[in-house]
């Protein structure tokens, strides 16, 4: 996590709003802790702060499409564009 202030509201929104666009179950690993990627409540209570290690899990149908469009919006520190599922 590179984010100056960690996962706060803005990115958990955005983390929980590209999530919601997949049919497959989408994880967020911190340690050996794991939240639903589209709930940001779950998200929040990670606590990630900037350096800490996140990994991306998913399964079921579009899952690579899913880690690959969440992994961007990580890479961009949360300022690139939220791709959606069709």
């Amino acid at each position: 996590m590179k984010g100056e202030n960690g996962l706060h509201l803005v990115p958990c929104s955005q983390i929980a709003q590209c999530a919601g666009g997949f049919d497959c179950e989408i994880r967020i690993l911190k340690g050996d802790r794991a939240v639903d990627a589209s709930n940001i409540f779950d998200l929040m209570s990670l606590n990630a702060g900037q350096g800490c290690q996140l990994e991306l899990q998913a399964t079921g149908p579009g899952s690579d499409e899913a880690v690959d469009s969440l992994a961007k919006l990580f890479e961009s520190d949360f300022q690139g564009h939220v791709k959606r599922a069709d």
